[in-house]
């Protein structure tokens, strides 16, 4: 008789959930970027940077290319085109984020105010996907804009 296996998304009690150790590996892995960005501001324009930084991933899109999983989706042409858009939205976003440390933005400022990217996410969920928050989500979206203010502030 065939033992069912656990989905591969789905937590077991007693264990460290995968998406947990991915999400912190990512706070770590951009905590570094972003201390670095601002090291290399310092030495090359915001252009150079995003040129370079495209070059970065060339050894990981290697990695990415050998991969099953490339072949896969339910739409693949609106899936090719979406990211196509992601990524001339990161690059330009990339290039903005660059430029405001060449310009005299402190990292220990600019890389927790870009990091509120996602206010953008749930203000476009709220207005196009017609999304409603809880009101703890509302007061949290409050403080992050507070937060804006006071990040803004100079000392």
């Amino acid at each position: 008789m065939a033992t069912a296996q656990p989905e591969p998304n789905v937590a077991r009690p007693g264990r460290f959930p995968a998406w947990l150790a991915l999400s912190l590996l990512t706070i770590l892995l951009w905590g570094v970027w972003g201390a670095t960005s601002k090291a290399v501001s310092n030495h090359i324009d915001a252009y150079m940077n995003q040129v370079l930084f495209t070059m970065g991933l060339v050894p990981l899109m290697l990695l990415v290319l050998r991969s099953r999983r490339l072949a896969g989706g339910n739409d693949r042409k609106r899936g090719i085109f979406y990211a196509f858009i992601t990524g001339i939205l990161g690059g330009t976003g990339n290039i903005a984020f660059f430029k405001s440390l060449t310009v005299g933005g402190q990292a220990s400022v600019v890389v927790p105010m870009t990091a509120m990217s996602p206010l953008v996410t749930v203000l476009m969920a709220l207005a196009v996907l017609r999304e409603k928050l809880s009101r703890s989500q509302k007061i949290g979206l409050g403080v992050a804009f507070v937060a804006i203010y006071l990040l803004s502030i100079e000392g």
